[in-house]
């Protein structure tokens, strides 16, 4: 590949940002999608209109932050930067200064904008339905709509304009399932009601983005489908039969909830894809996947407890007594209708404890347990010295983890564990997790043993089958960039530089690379683009 001069760099860029003014962008999310199954799919002929797009399309794997679970996924990619500059991790963060989870609201706790924001400050028209984790950004030149029909709905729907959401509600109604798939105790009737609902928030969403893409022309649109990540969760176990849950006669009443959604979103992409000229760059991300779930979440902290005061150490508290109490005599209809409440009341039961602990685990996603270090100048009641005390509790933590097996197969409980200081940079790394405990879950966890800490047991207490995986898929067709697979897997930063930069917006401070750009010469890769940036430095 010829490495063109400094000034003939310079020059070819100024004629990609000539380009890049008229470029216009369709995005189109389908939010915890099983890339494994969108392959299998497409060759199958099920998704007839994904498999095309891939034939014409860049495309591959993606990676994201090592670790960290659907709560960096998104804001990741909508903002092209790590989590210790967005400052997301989950939808509850335990912050300095404080041992209480408390709500990361999207609307202003992010650190970072979102690509649209950017875009609509270079004067661009932005269209934004629904991302995934993401907040409502005011005043910008076009439209938003926010948790609309979203899964596990951040706050009430809202929009920019500020009329827009009763608008929208008015045409096409309100989320069936008022923000929350969650719910305990389903029946083979309420599993069948679930199952439709999917493809009647499907057809709403691809309405209401008709809709409103007919309404441009615009620079920026951008869509996401939420159902794969709900069916993902609470309707795992009928489409795996290999599943613990797995129950015939669900499966031939419901059919395979997941590849239905799936085929249904397939249709509304062909429908929204129609309503675009092939000068339109069209990026398509599903993920992160989604696979049985398989979790150490609920055992972690008696894990922690264990590690620091010994195997003799009490394996359980007031708090768990209480919830295994509350989970054995509460009708699922209470637990339904309390769950948030009984989230925050665990939470204040909580701050006592951890203010006597080294360490002690935080929410976060299922396929990983989160520690924060009760560290000094941080932490109000700090118990760990910044420097090389920290970093031994973290190796020693990191060994004594690796160490515990699955005491019902044999095999490691770990997979690995991320220092998240190591993998994350950025002005708000300690809004983060001190460290992650990635789960090797190719089987159900209901008891650990390890040396250190004896035996731990206890059945994994929530109401969901499924379970994301870290695996990710793109496609992007863009004029003059030649269809292939990557073989390599990219960063989901990379989707949002690469968005931005068909733009004309700088991704001088993203931490994402362009997977491919607008070129006068004509295609174009990541190697490319980062040919151009060494050059440029």
């Amino acid at each position: 590949m010829t490495v063109l001069s400094f000034r003939g760099l310079a020059a070819e860029l100024v004629r990609v940002d000539e380009m890049s003014s008229n470029v216009r962008a369709l995005f189109l999310g389908l939010d915890s999608a099983e890339p494994d199954l969108i392959r299998k799919w497409c060759q199958s002929g099920d998704l007839p209109v994904l498999a095309s797009l891939q034939k014409e399309s860049v495309w591959g794997g993606t990676t994201t932050p090592a670790g960290f679970g659907n709560g960096v996924v998104w804001p990741s990619l909508f903002t092209g930067v790590n989590p210790g500059k967005h400052g997301r991790y989950f939808y509850r963060h335990v912050r300095p200064g404080d041992y209480q989870a408390s709500p990361f609201v999207e609307d202003t706790d992010f650190k970072w904008p979102p690509i649209w924001q950017s875009a609509s400050d270079k004067n661009k028209r932005v269209a934004v339905i629904d991302m995934v984790r993401a907040p409502l950004t005011r005043d910008i030149n076009g439209i938003q709509l926010a948790d609309w029909i979203t899964h596990d709905r951040a706050g009430p729907t809202r929009s920019w304009p500020v009329d827009l959401v009763s608008d929208a509600i008015a045409q096409f109604g309100a989320d069936p399932l008022d923000g929350c798939s969650e719910a305990i105790g389903r029946g083979h009737a309420e599993y069948k009601v679930l199952c439709d609902q999917m493809l009647a928030r499907v057809a709403a969403k691809t309405e209401l983005s008709l809709h409103y893409l007919k309404q441009g022309p615009w620079d920026l649109f951008m869509t996401a489908y939420a159902e794969p990540h709900d069916v993902g969760h609470q309707c795992w176990h009928i489409h795996d039969p290999s599943h613990p849950k797995f129950e015939p006669e669900l499966a031939r009443l419901v059919g395979d909830p997941i590849k239905n959604t799936y085929v249904a979103i397939d249709e509304g992409i062909g429908r929204l894809l129609k309503c675009v000229g092939p000068e339109t760059v069209v990026v398509v991300f599903t993920g992160p996947g989604m696979g049985p779930d398989y979790t150490a979440n609920h055992m972690l902290d008696r894990i922690l407890r264990r590690l620091e005061s010994g195997a003799g150490a009490a394996g359980t508290t007031f708090v768990d007594g209480l919830k295994s109490t509350y989970r054995r005599i509460a009708p699922p209809l209470l637990r339904n209708s309390l769950r948030k409440v009984a989230e925050r009341s665990e939470e204040a039961m909580l701050i006592k404890d951890r203010k006597q602990r080294k360490y002690f685990a935080i929410p976060h996603n299922e396929n990983a347990g989160a520690i924060r270090i009760n560290l000094i100048g941080r932490e109000p009641n700090g118990k760990v010295r910044p420097g090389a005390e920290y970093d031994d509790i973290c190796a020693t933590l990191k060994e004594d983890l690796m160490s515990i097996v699955n005491a019902e197969t044999g095999e490691p409980l770990v997979s690995q564990v991320v220092k998240v200081a190591e993998t994350c940079h950025g002005d708000h790394i300690n809004e983060l997790p001190d460290l992650l405990s990635v789960w090797h879950r190719p089987a159900p966890i209901n008891k650990v043993r390890s040396p250190k800490i004896g035996e731990i047991g206890g059945s994994y207490p929530g109401n969901r089958t499924g379970d994301h995986t870290p695996r990710g898929l793109f496609f992007l067709r863009a004029p003059g960039v030649e269809p292939h697979e990557i073989s390599e897997p990219v960063s989901v930063m990379d989707i949002g530089a690469t968005i931005s930069r068909f733009l004309g917006i700088s991704t001088a401070e993203l931490d994402g690379v362009p997977i491919a750009e607008p070129t006068a010469a004509g295609p174009a890769g990541r190697l490319r683009d980062q040919a151009v940036q060494k050059a440029m430095q």
